[in-house]
């Protein structure tokens, strides 16, 4: 039985699967399934049960791939794990996306049939919002930057303790299943992958921090306290990552010197958990931009004013391309947190960096 692989699914994917379910709930009260509508019409009967139907078909569908995953990882062999659990992460991902798309489409229907009110679209704008402390500083990834400088210093100095070839991954069991000859180059890549995570990890931050402003149409003043809050503490859990995942690159590279296999085993199982879970709860904890969850409201205090409609810059309701927008970084429109800009031209710059951290770290476990 795979252990790990089984826990794996079981701490990640069920929470995941959880709030896929209920991020309709999570969004922005003026947005429903990636379309625009008023806070009065986000509450009427008829989107309220869209958002039900949602959760249910939603939670009996991956609750079904998961099932299926645990029952075949049972007495599945270490290859046919990685395969097993590759292709329900792939049927994973492409149920929500075909769900998603599917409530879309309804939703762009129903939109036409929802009473648009009397209330022109407004825009309001706070302008001493940016005068406020939006994020955690930058500075505090020079941390994360001793701990990778220290770790390369004692890797240099330790060189010649390393035998001819490194072992790079390992199986259940304990036996090496991929190793590189020793090269300066293949002992310090580890240090190269961990200050690519750490530079991406800021661009996020900094993102965090200077993504386009965004108000509720009701007491603007009391939500953008909130949305101060919800930019803090997904700022620090974005520090507190990078300072995890370099821990967890810094045991990988120690373990070349001195292997401790269950160890490096517990960490490495236990650090994507922390990570996954603590973003999970986040997002469970509070709608997107800061606001509340709220799913029963009273009609006096719905607001009918129509929020601005920029539809047609969201491709299938979470793609945001906007070239007259200089924004780089907007908050999602569909989920919890932020996403880019895919018109503006440091998008390409970023995938570029996502790209050569992926291909290093293949080229690393190879």
């Amino acid at each position: 039985m795979q252990l790990f692989s089984i826990l794996s699914v079981i701490l990640i994917f069920a929470p995941l699967a959880l709030l896929l379910s209920f991020t309709p709930y999570l969004t922005r009260e003026t947005i429903s399934f990636g379309v625009t509508v008023s806070e009065y019409n986000y509450y009427t009967p008829i989107l309220r049960k869209l958002r039900k139907t949602f959760a249910a078909v939603s939670l009996i569908g991956n609750g079904l791939v998961i099932f299926v995953c645990l029952y075949l990882l049972r007495s599945a062999n270490e290859e046919s794990t990685a395969i097993i659990t590759g292709v329900c992460t792939v049927m994973f991902v492409m149920y929500w996306v075909a769900l998603h798309l599917f409530f879309h489409l309804k939703m762009k229907k129903l939109k036409e049939t929802l009473p648009s009110g009397e209330a022109p679209q407004r825009v309001k704008i706070d302008t001493t919002f940016r005068q406020n402390k939006l994020t955690y500083s930058n500075y505090w990834f020079l941390i994360h930057m001793a701990i990778i400088v220290a770790v390369a210093i004692i890797s240099i100095l330790n060189y010649d303790a390393l035998p001819n070839v490194i072992p790079m991954k390992y199986d259940l069991q304990g036996n090496v299943t991929s190793s590189v000859p020793k090269t300066y180059l293949s002992v310090l890549a580890i240090n190269l992958v961990q200050l690519g995570v750490i530079a991406l990890l800021m661009l996020v931050n900094w993102s965090i921090k200077t993504s386009k402003q965004q108000l509720t149409m009701t007491n603007p003043a009391q939500f953008a306290a909130k949305n101060i809050q919800f930019r803090r503490k997904w700022s620090l859990f974005t520090i507190i990552t990078g300072l995890l995942l370099t821990i967890l690159f810094a045991f990988i590279q120690m373990n070349m010197f001195v292997p401790n296999l269950v160890l490096l085993t517990a960490i490495s199982f236990i650090v994507p958990v922390v990570i996954v879970l603590g973003a999970i709860w986040l997002a469970l904890t509070g709608r997107q931009g800061g606001g509340e969850i709220r799913n029963h409201q009273e009609d006096s205090e719905r607001s009918k004013e129509q929020p601005l409609n920029d539809d047609e810059y969201w491709k299938l309701g979470f793609i945001y391309y906007n070239a007259n927008d200089p924004s780089f970084t907007v908050e999602k429109r569909y989920g919890i947190g932020w996403t880019i800009n895919f018109a503006h031209p440091l998008s390409g710059v970023l995938l570029l960096l996502i790209i050569a951290i992926v291909v290093i770290s293949r080229v690393l476990s190879q």
